[in-house]
């Protein structure tokens, strides 16, 4: 197959690269399609952010059998420890506005 110098062929990526090809769309025109009155937050951009932490199946086993006979959450118990580094620390203590645990 002959190709003139002009001629560029373009082939579909395959496989993963197909998943890493970036949108063509400007972001004007992303924009538009969120529906009026909605706004797109971006991750980590809305009022709440979701934290994962990674741990031993064991040491999730042992803080779940604490939350339990507690009678509290997990994410009640992260509050604290976290609470109680900020205070050792002289900072403000975290505050939950609306936020359900």
């Amino acid at each position: 197959m002959e190709m003139d110098q002009g001629d560029t062929m373009t082939t579909k990526p395959t496989g993963l690269a197909a998943f890493t090809r970036k949108s063509t769309r400007q972001p004007e025109q992303q924009a538009e399609s969120v529906p009026a009155g909605r706004k797109k937050a971006g991750r980590g951009q809305g009022e709440t952010v979701a934290l994962t932490v990674r741990l031993p199946r064991a040491e999730w086993a042992r803080l779940h059998q604490l939350a339990v006979s507690e009678g509290v959450s997990l994410q009640a118990l992260a509050i604290q420890g976290f609470d109680k580094v900020f205070a050792e620390h002289g900072l403000p203590l975290i505050r939950l506005d609306g936020i359900t645990s």
